[in-house]
């Protein structure tokens, strides 16, 4: 866990995408639509009543972070979700990076990598000291992603 400051180093990568912004209530039933795809991919039996709680909680409350979207020819291909939280450890508001995903079509194209540079942008403007995320083993290839951007695994001698 970096501070903010050293984690904004993301080279721009030339992405495909057309736009990354802030999601909007009428970008929520997109978004819901992304993340149930995600967690379908990964396993995580969700139900559409959660994911539209958790989507809408963020999009109807800014002080719980951030929803960004990133859009091509106007429709949606990935998103990313902060939650921030305050932490003792950096005496201050931190973002958890909750959830980013590229639909299929898209990865390897520069999407996820400008949606994290944004989400990164967003978190420093929201006065966040760090962000944080957690990666599973078998996802190598947003583990590197992370890793170009700065991030690494905590040491922890607790």
């Amino acid at each position: 866990m970096k501070p903010i400051a050293a984690l904004l180093r993301t080279k721009r990568m030339g992405a495909i995408v057309s736009d990354v912004s802030r999601a909007t209530m009428a970008d929520a039933g997109a978004v819901c639509e992304l993340l149930g795809a995600q967690f379908r991919e990964h396993g995580i039996e969700l139900g559409d009543r959660a994911i539209a709680a958790g989507v809408e909680g963020h999009l109807n409350d800014a002080s719980r972070g951030a929803v960004l979207v990133a859009k091509l020819d106007d429709r949606i291909v990935g998103f990313a979700i902060l939650a921030t939280i305050w932490t003792v450890e950096y005496g201050g508001r931190v973002a958890w990076l909750e959830e980013l995903y590229v639909v299929p079509s898209c990865r390897n194209s520069g999407v996820g990598t400008e949606l994290l540079a944004v989400a990164l942008r967003s978190a420093r403007e929201m006065d966040c000291a760090a962000v944080d995320l957690e990666v599973d083993v078998e996802h190598a290839r947003a583990e590197n992603m992370y890793a170009r951007a700065g991030f690494h695994r905590p040491r922890r001698d607790h």
